[in-house]
């Protein structure tokens, strides 16, 4: 009895052992058989592509830096002394006249002596103006005036320096754009105070390769993007020599800002453009196929594919110039390439 069971178990495992065999079997015919029907498909109702119609358009190869950009003019002024902000006259965006006084610090540091040097001056104008009377009378000697002359000299030199050192005055005409410190707050020396810009034009210092300085000229056309607007400019100063730090040339392009929308600061990507065609067909890069030393794309003509062989000019980053081999009206296939052969049957889709 026990014998009889085993033999039923032993032809039952047979059984579904061969069951899952012929379905592993028939999953892998009716797989083959659709990736079959699939090559089928593409041979009967062609190979999917999408196309462009060609045109002619500009091209312009560009170089492309970042930069900080500031005034076409900026001076930042330092402190010379050591001491507490009296008072601030200006403040940010105000435009200022060369000579205008900014700030103020105290007049009695007891270091400067600033109270003792105006009087100094004072007295040494006095005896000066005296003595020169003197001489218009003959009633002194040339030595007396010329001493006298000499003292007033220095004495007003050394009020000057004292002068500008407490009261600081904008080195240029132009719009304060950025101010370090407020009344009350106590420096050092050589500490910054204020910045002041002349914004109407605006540069942009870049540092270029020396086969990048070589594409470029003065007068060179240059874009940047600010605020979602485009401005442009052009390529003002060109370096003859390469930096030894920065073992690279420096350039300096002039953007006019006559409403005053860029700002001094602002890090910008600059566009020089080294070359320009304004009408010529253009091809994306990734759509450009290699066979041997030759470029060539695929184009739809008569419902084929057509490879086409083309001579290219310049290109930029996403873009070459095609010379020869494409003209206006050509359909450019530029979806699908994998899949593609000359004379393979495709289908347009949108």
């Amino acid at each position: 009895m026990l014998s009889r069971k085993k033999r039923i178990l032993s032809l039952l495992l047979i059984i579904v052992t061969a069951s899952s065999i012929l379905l592993l079997f028939g999953c892998a015919k009716e797989e083959k058989k659709e990736a079959k029907s699939m090559e089928k498909i593409r041979e009967e109702q062609g190979v999917p592509v999408k196309i462009e119609v060609v045109q002619p358009t500009r091209f312009d190869k560009k170089l492309s830096f970042f930069s900080k950009l500031s005034g076409i003019e900026e001076s930042t002024k330092f402190s010379t002394v050591a001491d507490r902000i009296v008072s601030v006259r200006a403040k940010v965006g105000q435009s200022v006249g060369e000579g205008k006084v900014v700030m103020t610090f105290p007049t009695d540091n007891p270091e400067l002596q600033f109270s003792q040097a105006k009087i100094g001056l004072e007295n040494a104008e006095k005896l000066y103006k005296r003595m020169s009377e003197l001489l218009k009378a003959g009633e002194t000697a040339q030595q007396n005036f010329d001493n006298a002359e000499t003292q007033y000299l220095v004495s007003k030199r050394n009020y000057e320096s004292l002068k500008q050192m407490l009261f600081v005055e904008s080195p240029i005409s132009g719009t304060i754009v950025e101010m370090f410190v407020k009344p009350g707050d106590d420096v050092f020396r050589d500490v910054k105070l204020f910045t002041v810009a002349k914004l109407q034009t605006m540069k942009a210092k870049i540092w270029v390769s020396e086969s990048e300085v070589n594409q470029l000229k003065n007068g060179m056309s240059a874009t940047i993007e600010f605020g979602g607007k485009e401005y442009k400019g052009k390529v003002s100063e060109i370096s003859l020599a390469m930096d030894d730090m920065k073992r690279a040339f420096g350039v300096e392009i002039q953007f006019p800002n006559p409403k005053r929308e860029l700002k001094s600061g602002v890090t910008t990507d600059v566009k020089i453009i080294t070359y320009t065609n304004p009408n010529v067909i253009v091809v994306p890069r990734n759509l450009i196929k290699s066979e041997g030393n030759k470029n060539y794309v695929f184009v739809e003509n008569g419902g084929k594919a057509e490879q086409r062989f083309i001579q290219t000019g310049n290109e930029s980053s996403i873009s070459v110039e095609v010379l020869n081999g494409l003209n206006a009206g050509d359909r450019l296939i530029s979806e699908g390439l994998s899949l593609l052969a000359s004379g393979k049957k495709i289908k347009v889709i949108q």
